[in-house]
């Protein structure tokens, strides 16, 4: 069994806005700070640029159900992620395994911790008006 953990944060914030900006490879690069360092655009698909190197990104979305997959590497296992709408704005939900070689303390001092820092600096852009409204 995969270790895991799971991650809400309230974003006041119009939904589809969020939903469009959140499933655009190129927007990883503001947002998922700790992990993808860049992206680009090659021919019909992207490549992240991570502390480890180089890997296919793909994202598969269905705006009506608020799914957004993020799929990394060769061979990807998804990291699933969902945006649902609230009174306020919407919830982003977001699931993230533990990689089978990360050893336990680097995951609980970095991995959760990182991922947390990574959904309050994307909170702070789709709230902040300058994306419009």
């Amino acid at each position: 069994m995969r270790t895991v953990t799971t991650q809400t944060i309230s974003i006041k914030a119009d939904f589809e806005k969020a939903f469009n900006y959140i499933s655009n490879p190129l927007n990883q690069r503001e947002w998922a700070i700790n992990f993808i360092k860049d992206v680009k655009e090659v021919g019909n698909g992207f490549i992240a640029i991570t502390p480890f190197g180089e890997t296919p990104i793909q994202i598969e979305s269905d705006v009506n159900n608020g799914l957004i997959d993020i799929l990394m590497g060769e061979n990807p296992s998804p990291t699933h992620t969902r945006l649902i709408k609230n009174e306020e704005g919407c919830e982003y939900i977001f699931t993230l395994l533990k990689p089978n070689e990360m050893p336990e303390q680097l995951w609980l001092n970095q991995g959760v911790p990182g991922l947390i820092e990574e959904l309050q600096t994307l909170k702070s852009i789709l709230e902040n008006e300058s994306l419009g409204k």
